[in-house]
């Protein structure tokens, strides 16, 4: 392996933590809030208004409830984007994930996350 392709595998490996992992209640955002906690499971509250949005962060498993529908935008690490449009009532099974989001409409959601 070249100085070069070393270098870019360790700046990677390095780097990792500090982008992935990352805990979306560490930004104090008013539109998440932690409404129940234990070793097992943490359930948030998620409602933005319109144009809010959340840094990149990660999640385990979860189980998300959908009180209010509405489309959001979430942008993967490699910069891809999707828009998702949630219906009210709606309740999705999510593997772990790692994203950024933007409420292009008010929503609110309920996550159930499965901590491992």
């Amino acid at each position: 392996m070249n100085r070069l392709a070393a270098s870019a595998v360790m700046l990677v490996l390095l780097s990792c933590p500090a982008v992935f992992g990352q805990d979306a209640m560490q930004y104090g955002l008013k539109h998440l809030k932690v409404l129940a906690e234990d070793q097992k499971v943490r359930v948030v509250r998620y409602a933005p208004k319109r144009g809010d949005k959340t840094p990149i962060h990660s999640h385990p498993s979860m189980v998300v409830y959908i009180v209010k529908g509405g489309r959001v935008k979430f942008t993967m690490p490699d910069g891809s984007t999707k828009i998702t449009d949630f219906k009210t009532g709606e309740v999705i099974l999510r593997a772990p994930v790692t994203h950024s989001d933007e409420a292009l409409d008010d929503v609110e959601a309920i996550l159930v996350e499965l901590k491992q």
